[in-house]
This record gives structure tokens, sequence and C-alpha cells, in this order.
């Protein structure tokens, strides 16, 4: 099931902002809203035992062209927090008027 969404995308992006007194690294997390983006939904497996393991699930986000991802990026979506799963893919250009953009599969883990 492909859903449209009108409601955003957030990535939050950390990115290195400097270093402390003792030159350790300092870090900011950026938050980057994305509108008209795609996603969809994948099978998920949910344990019989919920309290024991964790429950895991996939979305699909199809994102629009130049939508930049970067490794460690996670997406906020519905208030629910995802992570990137993998490498993201540029859509090509399938039929006249079709808009590529970028996908990418992130999951959730909870539990």
């Amino acid at each position: 099931m492909i859903v449209r969404t009108d409601e955003p995308i957030i990535i939050h992006r950390r990115t290195e902002t400097g270093t402390d007194s003792y030159g350790n690294p300092t870090y900011s997390t950026a938050e980057i809203l994305v509108r008209n983006g795609l996603f969809a939904f994948e099978t998920g497996s949910e344990p019989p035992a919920i309290a024991e393991d964790p429950v895991n699930a996939a979305l699909m986000l199809y994102l629009p062209a130049g939508t930049q991802i970067e490794d460690g990026d996670k997406f906020e979506i519905r208030e629910t927090m995802w992570m990137k799963d993998g490498n993201q893919q540029e859509w090509q250009q399938l039929w006249p008027g079709f808009v590529p953009g970028v996908v990418v599969r992130v999951r959730q883990v909870r539990g």
C-alpha cells in the first residue's frame, strides 16, 4: 500500500559542530522538513510474546528529486522515528511526465 503524504517527513541529521575543551567532537542535530513524499508499508513481523522480543517494521520512502540522504539520518514519520536501512537509490524517468526522485528503505525496531 502506497500512501501519499501531505504530512511532513522530518529528516534528523547529526552534524559535527566543533570540539570541546578536551578535543572531543561536539554535535548538533538539524531537522530537515520534506514535503510531497510517499511511503509504502512493507510486511513486518510481530512475535507472539511482544514483551520478550522486538517488533520489526519497515517502510520504503519515495522522496522528491534532490533530497539529500546521509548515513546516520533518522526519519520522523507520524511521530515515529525510523532509521535508514541500506543505500538510497535515484528513481529513473520511466515515462514522459514522470518526475524522478530518491527512494530509501527505513526500519524501526521497538522493544
